[in-house]
């Protein structure tokens, strides 16, 4: 093997090796930590009697819970799903915002269809999300 031959040959190890370490070291979401408990394990005020969780996970298809830290500094819980929606059938993201010692949380902004709702929006989706609680639960007695 000629000289240029070998340095072709550790040029290709070289990136093989970069690439399977960036593989191996990119970022994956954080699912499953005190802020994400906090949140589903929560009540939210005005529904105080249903767990965050329980209603949530019954209205949406396939949530999806992750944990990122906002480059503000905030503890940011997001939960993401497929929803019906003001009759109309799309993707909804929340996001709460988690205290430091995670004991406290509170909604803080909400998309559906990559629109973000307002704060009389927002409480229209919430208040949905319980009603369809609601009445799964009067279903079953």
């Amino acid at each position: 093997m000629s000289l240029g031959n070998h340095f072709r040959v550790f040029l290709c190890v070289v990136l093989m090796g970069v690439l399977v370490g960036y593989v191996f070291n990119a970022k994956k979401d954080v699912t499953d930590n005190v802020y994400i408990d906090t949140v589903k394990e929560g009540y939210l005020i005005d529904f105080a009697d249903v767990k965050v969780r329980d209603a949530f996970n019954y209205a949406f298809t396939e949530p999806y819970w992750r944990y990122y830290k906002a480059k503000t500094g905030q503890h940011v819980v997001e939960l993401s799903g497929d929803i019906v929606f003001l009759g109309q059938q799309g993707h909804a993201i929340l996001q709460f915002i988690v205290s430091e010692d995670a004991k406290e949380f509170q909604l803080f902004a909400s998309k559906f269809n990559d629109v973000v709702l307002n704060s009389q929006q927002k409480g229209t989706l919430v208040g949905m999300v319980y009603e369809t609680w609601e009445m799964k639960q009067l279903a079953y007695q």
